[in-house]
This record gives structure tokens, C-alpha cells and sequence, in this order.
């Protein structure tokens, strides 16, 4: 089984999405042979050179014993993954920058987050103010406690955009591309859950979000599904 996720926007992992998200990954890891992360699991995420990050340390060692039982671990990177190291690399995810092609159970997969084909106002703001290595370098040094506090709460107006039926379109748009190559693929950043079909048995799949959805998609055995936990 391949599981398939987005969008969380983890601030502390005492909160009831980081708990539910955890009860689910401990539920299913029994059959789980890769976890695909789509993006912006956290609110946000910068790495610094030594400190560490103790508002995910539950979910962040949830994922490290996922790892150690053998199951791979995948994490495409999103816009509200800003600054990243080896920290997660030294988890056990494969990381990519931007998207992953990929084959499954015989079928070839596309997933990337979504954010570059989002060109909305908002989102091109963000992405040039947090991808600036002048910016970089300014944040780090801050002390963490008011980086993150300060970054958290930027992060969080960003999510507060209202959702987008043209986003959406932009999206679907872009998937269907991409179906002349791929059998499956995989977006995210929308937080709208979409299951799509098309001939020749290919499909479109936006994971949703582990905000308000808890949604997810997995493939078993060639089959794919769009699935939501409660």
C-alpha cells in the first residue's frame, strides 16, 4: 500500500490534526510500503544548524519509526517548506525540491506540490519574499523562539486565502498535461480533494488537506483511491 498526504499545517503536534495524523499513520503502518508526503506537512519549516524544531518532535518520530520498520519515505517539497537541511534527510525522506516521477505497482506517477503552477498575486508574493537568500540569511539570525513565532504567523495569513475555484482550474489544467505522460497524477496545495478519471485509465488526484478534509489517496495493487479519515 502507498499512501499519499498534504497539507497538514502542523504548528504543535499536540494539536487534534497532529494527533489524528499520527493515529493514522500508526493504524496503517503494518501495510504501508511508501508514505508520499506532498508538501507543507508543517506550517512552516526552516531548518537551523543546531536548534531543533520541539513542536514536531512527536510527529517528526513518528515518521523516523515508519523509516525504521523499512517503510520508504517520500517528501515532495511545498511553499510553506522554506528552508530545508538534512534534518529530514536524516529521518529517512527522499526529498524533492520540486516533484518526483515515480513508478508504482506499474503505473507511472507524477507529484508535485502545486504551488509553482499557482500564479495568483498572494503566492507569488510568498514565494519571493521566503525563496530570497538575502531573506535567508536575515532569519536565521533570529533566535528560533521569535523566528517561528513570527514565521508561523505569516504563514497561517497565507493559508487564510480565500479558496479558489481558478486555482482549482489551473491545477486540472495542468494535470491533464501531464496524463499524456503519466498514468496517475498528484497535486496538492489547493486543500480541495479532487478524484478525476479519464480514458485509458488515468487519473487526476489533489490529496485535500489534513485541515478540514483529513483526506488522503492510496494506491493498492494498481488501483487508485481518494480516501478520508475520521
Amino acid at each position: 500500500m502507498h499512501i499519499f498526504l498534504s497539507d497538514a499545517h502542523i504548528r504543535r503536534d499536540d494539536s487534534y490534526r497532529a494527533r489524528l495524523l499520527m493515529k493514522f499513520l500508526n493504524e496503517i503502518k503494518y501495510d504501508l510500503e511508501n508514505l508520499i508526503i506532498v508538501g507543507d506537512m508543517f506550517e512552516f519549516w526552516f531548518e537551523y544548524n543546531i536548534a531543533l524544531p520541539k513542536d514536531y518532535f512527536k510527529i517528526l518520530a513518528t515518521f523516523f519509526n515508519l523509516h525504521e520498520q523499512g517503510i520508504k519515505l517520500h517528501y515532495i517539497l511545498g511553499n510553506h517548506e522554506v528552508m530545508t537541511g538534512d534534518f529530514l534527510k536524516n529521518l529517512g525522506f527522499l526529498i524533492y525540491p520540486n516533484e518526483a516521477k515515480i513508478e508504482l505497482d506499474g503505473k507511472k506517477i507524477y507529484i508535485t506540490h502545486g504551488n509553482r503552477i499557482d500564479r495568483r498575486l498572494w503566492t507569488i508574493l510568498w514565494e519571493n519574499l521566503l525563496t530570497s537568500r538575502l531573506n535567508h540569511r536575515l532569519y536565521s539570525l533570529l533566535h528560533p523562539d521569535i523566528g517561528v513565532f513570527l514565521a508561523q504567523g505569516i504563514a497561517h495569513l497565507s493559508r487564510q486565502q480565500p479558496r479558489s475555484q481558478h486555482l482549482s482550474i489551473m491545477l486540472e489544467n495542468f494535470a491533464l498535461k501531464k496524463l499524456s505522460e503519466f498514468d496517475i497524477v498528484i497535486l496538492a496545495h489547493s486543500h480541495i480533494p479532487v478524484f478525476k478519471e479519464y480514458p485509458e485509465d488515468r487519473y487526476y488526484i489533489n490529496t485535500g488537506d489534513w485541515v478540514d478534509n483529513f483526506s488522503y489517496a492510496k494506491l493498492v495493487n494498481g488501483k487508485i483511491s481518494l480516501n478520508y479519515y475520521k
